[in-house]
């Protein structure tokens, strides 16, 4: 860390000098979200991103929330299921608060994780599926998700979703919703490829009988270098541990080897990294049939193989690498004891003293 001792604690347009250290950081993200629905004129459009950091390492808790699950033996798990419970909680403020606001019959709620969970030592659990985080088995990349609210059809409350949606897709879900082009001129003019999310507003917001569960666009997700979904098949050729570990372009591709390939949980004693699976030739999984990917099937299908490893080279052509550059003390510099961007701040409102609201 070229800068020493700072916190990256933030607020919109600059750091939120008066709240660091001052409570749970949970409790300053559920204010902060509670205050903006407060002030909220329920007439106009509004689109909140409440990002939890928690069920996340480090596990840490408050107290009187870890005591609720005292009768869980491992110290690692019992903190992870009190971290869930307060989420389950604040997500309860929310929802009240909507309800409250007159806001709730008019609003779609997503839930969703970014991968699955950590099952080294961190008390994670996502059996009876296969592997976990930095594993691209099902374990690691088919996470906990669900949409709620008013806006939802009464044909839909209750039920469930087999289509495919990929968490970028979300971005260009809500520009749907919202009625804005989702076209990044910026990035366009910067060389950067096109967005890629894909449209799921009407499979989330129409009637059963208007867009019936299996009419969802997405029918394939490359979700690395390695390893594609396209239909009932995934293939996996290796991992991307080292991808991970080392973050430079070189080592971009991964290895043949996929690591955490098992059934394990963050919280029972085991070797700490699982057993890992070989898979360079390959290997190939019906996840409809078989969602726990218990069976190899690349042998019975070496034709499927082929057909899926020409699409992912085709995929993997319009990778992006990006170069992230060298640390640098200009991070930290300009907001003394706080990291905060540095480069064309000009002109975007930033303030050297902004008190968190």
């Amino acid at each position: 860390d070229v800068c020493g001792d700072v916190v990256d604690l933030w607020n919109t347009t600059g750091p939120a000098r008066d709240r660091n250290g001052t409570d749970y950081i949970e409790e300053l993200f559920t204010e902060n979200s509670l205050g903006i629905l407060d002030r909220h004129d329920p007439n106009e459009p509004l689109l909140l991103f409440h990002s939890f950091h928690i069920v996340h390492s480090p596990l840490q808790v408050p107290k009187n929330w870890e005591d609720l699950f005292a009768w869980v033996p491992h110290p690692a798990r019992r903190k992870y299921v009190a971290m869930v419970h307060y989420m389950d909680h604040v997500v309860g403020l929310i929802v009240a608060k909507l309800k409250s606001k007159m806001m709730w019959e008019n609003t779609l709620v997503v839930m969703s994780s970014d991968n699955g969970g950590q099952t080294t030592k961190y008390g994670a659990n996502n059996q009876p599926l296969r592997g976990g985080k930095l594993s691209d088995l099902e374990g690691g990349i088919r996470v906990n998700a669900f949409a709620s609210g008013g806006a939802i059809p009464h044909s839909k409350r209750g039920t469930k979703l087999d289509d495919y949606i990929h968490v970028a897709d979300w971005y260009a879900t809500f520009c749907a919703i919202a009625g804005v082009d989702m076209h990044d001129e910026k990035a366009e003019a910067a060389g950067l490829p096109p967005v890629d999310g894909i449209d799921h507003s009407a499979l989330l917001l129409k009637s059963v009988k208007e867009a019936p569960p299996g009419s969802g666009q997405r029918t394939e997700i490359h979700h690395a270098v390695r390893a594609l979904t396209r239909g009932q098949w995934k293939l996996i050729t290796g991992g991307e541990l080292d991808v991970e570990a080392m973050r430079n372009e070189s080592a971009a591709l991964g290895g043949p080897w996929v690591v955490r390939a098992d059934y394990l949980t963050g919280y029972e004693d085991h070797y700490p990294h699982g057993r890992s699976m070989w898979c360079d030739s390959g290997c190939l999984f019906d996840i409809q049939a078989d969602p726990i990917e218990a069976h190899d099937v690349a042998e019975e299908y070496p034709e499927i193989v082929e057909h899926m490893k020409q699409r992912l080279a085709e995929l993997n052509a319009n990778n992006l690498f990006v170069n992230r550059g060298q640390a640098s003390r200009d991070g930290c510099a300009r907001w003394p004891g706080f990291y905060g961007p540095w480069l064309a701040t000009e002109g975007h409102g930033l303030e050297d003293n902004f008190n968190f609201v």
